[in-house]
């Protein structure tokens, strides 16, 4: 009977002591995931279009409530020298859409009584060159429509 008990002491401090490693291990790969974990940093162009987002956010909603319009921002126009997201040519494609984008953004304040429809415009610009070049955006780019 003795023996029995020792055994089953030996056993489950064996038992305990491997789990303890085991426990050790996992955290030790956790720490080191951490150290490996970087964080996304937008690319010039990826954060000019964020904030062309933001802007044509409070233009919808001034021009859903009929309010005044402000002027055209000329921080739109950095899209055209803009560096591209992974290091990628600014092709022509890009290149004559951005300046059809331009030029909608614009009219939208040189025609005030036409806004909601040269807003509307100005985002379906958007979304034809995103058709083509990055079309990730495109789902959130729709939310702009005025109804």
């Amino acid at each position: 009977m003795k023996y029995w008990f020792l055994l089953g002491c030996a056993l489950l401090f064996i038992a305990c002591n491997g789990s303890s490693t085991e426990e050790v291990k996992v955290e030790e790969v956790a720490t080191e995931e951490k150290k490996d974990f970087e964080m996304y940093e937008l690319s010039e162009m990826s954060a000019i279009m964020q904030h062309m987002y933001q802007l044509n956010e409070q233009l919808k909603e001034r021009i859903e409530n009929g309010e005044e319009l402000g002027s055209f921002s000329e921080s739109f126009e950095r899209m055209l020298n803009a560096k591209m997201t992974n290091d990628k040519p600014m092709d022509d494609f890009f290149k004559t859409h951005a300046e059809t984008f331009l030029a909608n953004q614009r009219s939208i304040y040189e025609n005030p009584a036409q806004a909601k429809e040269l807003y509307n415009e100005a985002i379906n610009s958007c979304i034809a060159c995103h058709e083509v070049k990055c079309t990730g955006p495109i789902t959130k780019i729709e939310k702009l429509f005025i109804k």
